[in-house]
């Protein structure tokens, strides 16, 4: 008691100094007792304890430390100089509070934390719990984490900054503390629900089994946006309407998750000093394969999400110049794909190099080539949206009076999706002008695809622009064409405000005369929506339906494939991928295929799992058994989804490159097959053809030919480019290779069924031995009759262009009767009346030529048939 004695008349702030444990404690006790007593927060009676908070929350005694902590919260509640406290309160609490083994102390410590949050100290106290994050204890690594987690979750993300969290995450998911983990994977559930998508970027290379965890907490998670609990000082006003609202029994269920772009969450990645030393000496090297490493080296850091701020002038510079100039369409390509990664990862900081490239790449869609023109739209998509409109303007209005149809379209539709990113303000009238005058022109191009892509550039400008400010530079418009702008104008979708277009209940577009019907959607065609979320919809193309109905689907950006297929596929297929194992790629595929099958028509994004399946390794895969499940994949995906032309066109290639494989060409095949099904087999033909024949390997040349003569027995002749095809046989029949001669005239066989001996006249300048092997599969042909084709759900009755099934063969040769041949001739009447438009081809014309003086003797005999003429004919 004789030591009590000595400090119990002590005052407040000596007793909370002294050695004595009991002495602190008591003082803290008092202290505590005191500052809640003290109305007034500015009262000098706070400043003396400014240098002793600290030691309040440092004690040594841990049953002296709780009193100090108590009496710390209470200080910083109501002292006003409380906040100059914060740093050495806030690293007293993490170092030593959060290593305590009893809970009572760090719940006191979390209650600091956010007390200080609440008095407007939020940076410092965050900065200090990240600082904590770094210990190697791990009870308080697992503290500050459930102290960021209950501050953001009170908080919100307004006053919480994520982007230093979440660049600590990964870290977090790598410990070896399961206690650690566990918590980082409750904090990431947190932050999920307050920015939703925007976390996936960040966390994407984190163990695929944490993300999968991961993945199946988000999808339990409400679509409701969480709301701010707890509020600073400074926002007593949004408090009191909260309690309000939550006293009236209830709150706004309606909002919604605030979107949050996950680029400003990402850290900026410098890459200039990473570039391969001889990468300027390689990029102008002669031989393509050392143009292709330099360019394969950028390609790799330019898919950083989000690239540092640099002097990239010589770069885009060389980059241009193989788009320009460079002659092997495969590093055009890939030069590209290196500009859009560029424009994507910088953004804004590109903008000053869009001028010069712009017009380099605009031209450059001369090229046909289908991964060279979506290369082309990614890049160029990429970069408008780093610069304005009226910045290009003049670069784009100098192209817009080439020559070339392609360049014009490419152009068109560049225009129309610049638009979608526009506003009335940033569309003025003195932009809309020269566009519409050189749009207006284009509308009455001899191409089709030239006028249908003007037509869409209008229609998004008068979307976008309003008709008061657009209809005085459409004065002199037809009113056909004026409706068909406006119809377009109804089914635009823009980037910012309300979407209007693409939904099923939509109208389809009237056709101008002779033209088909095309539609911006279809029910249940996902690949043709929402494609304004990024930098609008790169690539426009036509397939024929299941119902039969053209629709028109756009080639989307890789970042909306990868959202779209996560939302139908499992998180660990997407992660699986592109595994080193080979295993787990089969696994991938076997959930994909799984997927799939349960997937109805209307929910299926086919070009979202086309782009999937062809991501890398893609076509390249190297084990057997996965390229087999990929291409049953494919067929699968063609079969029930409503597949379009631009799915088909990522995957063909691939198909091709597989259709000799011994052990894949059968896989190959079936897809390929039902994509003729789904997008009609003249196209896919021609495709098909035309990569083959680009190739060097005959054993897929000949797999190619044998594939397409079962694929004509089965789908019929109908609307398919003979001339084309005889082109591409003739130079079959010229090969080196027996096995693709063999193809070649085994297809020539299945054509003479359909066209009959018309056929022959087109390979008369063959070499004997090769003509007489051509002639004995003709008689061979010649005795048998084609199989009716099977009925497709895509067909009813017509065939790719617009005419009809074609009646019973008819042979019109010289050595037939009078009766056969004016049956033959007929029937060709028949088939050819209601045909008003050009280009059936030579093989119609031909045959009838041969004809003629049958069908003159024909004509000037009886009625009954019983005449006869000078020419002998009876």
């Amino acid at each position: 008691m004789g030591d009590d004695s000595e400090w119990i008349k002590l005052s407040i702030d000596q007793k909370c100094e002294h050695k004595l444990w009991k002495a602190r404690m008591n003082g803290y006790e008092e202290a505590l007792k005191l500052f809640q007593k003290i109305e007034d927060e500015k009262s000098p009676e706070w400043s003396k304890y400014l240098g002793l908070i600290k030691k309040f929350v440092t004690d040594s005694n841990a049953v002296a430390q709780l009193k100090g902590l108590e009496a710390a919260l209470a200080y910083a509640e109501n002292a006003y100089v409380a906040g100059r406290t914060t740093g050495e309160v806030i690293s007293g609490v993490v170092n030593k509070v959060f290593n305590q083994p009893k809970a009572r102390a760090k719940e006191l410590g979390i209650d600091i934390c956010l007390m200080y949050i609440e008095i407007e100290k939020g940076e410092p106290v965050q900065e200090e719990l990240l600082k904590g994050l770094d210990n190697k204890n791990p009870k308080i690594i697992v503290a500050c984490i459930e102290t960021l987690r209950k501050a953001l979750s009170e908080f919100g993300s307004k006053i919480i900054s994520l982007k230093p969290i979440i660049k600590v995450l990964p870290k977090l998911f790598e410990s070896r503390e399961k206690a650690v983990r566990d918590e980082a994977k409750l904090l990431a559930v947190e932050i999920y629900c307050w920015i939703r998508d925007a976390l996936r970027p960040p966390l994407q290379n984190i163990n695929s089994v944490q993300l999968k965890e991961l993945e199946e907490e988000w999808v339990k998670l409400p679509p409701a946006a969480p709301k701010q609990t707890r509020f600073l000082r400074s926002q007593q006003e949004l408090k009191a309407k909260f309690e309000q609202q939550q006293a009236a029994g209830g709150d706004d269920g309606d909002e919604i998750v605030p979107q949050v772009d996950a680029y400003e969450l990402l850290e900026a990645v410098e890459i200039l000093s990473k570039l391969p030393k001889d990468f300027y000496d390689k990029i102008e090297a002669k031989k393509w394969q050392e143009r292709k490493e330099a360019l394969e080296a950028v390609e790799m850091l330019v898919k950083n999400p989000k690239l540092e701020a640099g002097d990239y002038a010589d770069m885009v510079k060389v980059l241009k110049k193989v788009v320009g100039k460079d002659t092997n369409v495969m590093l055009v390509a890939l030069a590209a794909k290196c500009l859009a990664g560029l424009a994507t990862g910088l953004r804004k900081k590109f903008g000053q190099y869009a001028g010069q490239v712009v017009p380099t790449i605009l031209e450059k869609f001369k090229e046909k080539k289908p991964q060279v023109v979506q290369a082309l739209q990614e890049a160029i998509d990429a970069i408008f949206l780093t610069t304005t409109l009226q910045n290009i303007s003049e670069d784009i209005l100098a192209v817009m009076d080439n020559k070339n149809p392609t360049i014009k379209q490419q152009t068109s539709l560049f225009i129309a999706r610049s638009f979608r990113h526009c506003t009335p303000s940033t569309l003025p009238k003195s932009l809309l002008k020269p566009f519409c005058a050189a749009l207006l022109k284009h509308i009455n191009d001899s191409a089709p695809e030239v006028r249908d892509a003007a037509f869409e550039a209008l229609g998004t400008a008068l979307k976008v622009a309003g008709e008061k400010a657009v209809n005085p530079f459409l004065a002199d418009v037809d009113k056909l064409k004026l409706d068909r702008i406006k119809e377009c104008a109804e089914k635009v979708e823009l980037a910012y405000g309300k979407n209007t277009g693409g939904a099923a209940d939509k109208k389809e577009c009237r056709p101008v005369a002779g033209k088909t019907p095309v539609l911006s959607g279809a029910a249940g065609d996902k690949d043709t929506k929402d494609t304004s979320a990024k930098s609008g919809p790169l690539k426009k193309t036509v397939c024929l339906a299941h119902d039969g109905v053209n629709l028109v689907v756009f080639c989307l950006q890789i970042e909306v494939c990868e959202e779209r297929a996560s939302a139908v596929l499992p998180a660990s297929c997407i992660q699986q991928l592109d595994s080193g194992n080979w295993k787990e790629r089969l696994a991938c595929m076997e959930e994909f295929q799984k997927a799939v099958e349960l997937m109805e028509r209307s929910e299926m994004p086919c070009q979202a799992l086309v782009r999937m399946l062809a991501k890398k390794p893609g076509w390249k895969e190297t084990n057997f058994q996965v390229m087999q499940m990929k291409l049953h994949i494919v067929a699968l995906i063609a079969q029930k989804g409503n597949f379009s032309k631009t799915s088909a066109q990522i995957v063909l290639d691939g198909l091709v490159d597989k259709i000799g494989d011994v052990k894949c060409g059968s896989n190959a095949k079936e897809a390929m097959t039902a994509i003729a099904e789904a997008c009609l087999l003249p196209w896919t033909a021609e495709q098909v053809m035309s990569m083959a024949f680009s190739q060097k390997n005959p054993k897929n040349q000949s797999e190619t030919l044998n594939w397409l003569s079962n694929a004509i027995k089965e789908f019929g002749f109908s609307g398919l480019n003979v001339k084309a095809f005889i082109n591409n046989v003739k130079t079959a029949l010229a090969a080196t290779n027996p096995a693709v001669r063999t193809a070649a005239i085994t297809l020539l066989g299945v054509m003479y069924l359909y066209v009959g001996p018309p056929l022959r006249m087109f390979f008369e300048d063959e070499k004997p031995a090769l003509l007489s092997q051509i002639d004995a599969e003709f008689e061979k042909s010649g005795q048998q009759a084609p199989a009716p084709p099977i009925p497709l759900g895509s067909r009813r009755g017509m065939n790719g262009a617009g005419l009809p099934m074609p009646p019973p063969q008819y042979h019109t040769s010289s050595a037939a009767s009078p009766d056969a041949t004016g049956q033959g001739l007929g029937a060709t009447c028949a088939l050819l009346g209601p045909c008003s438009r050009p280009g059936l081809g030579g093989v119609w014309a031909r045959a009838l030529k041969l004809q003629l003086p049958s069908a003159m003797c024909l004509a000037t005999s009886s009625p009954h048939g019983s005449g006869s003429c000078s020419n002998g004919c009876s």
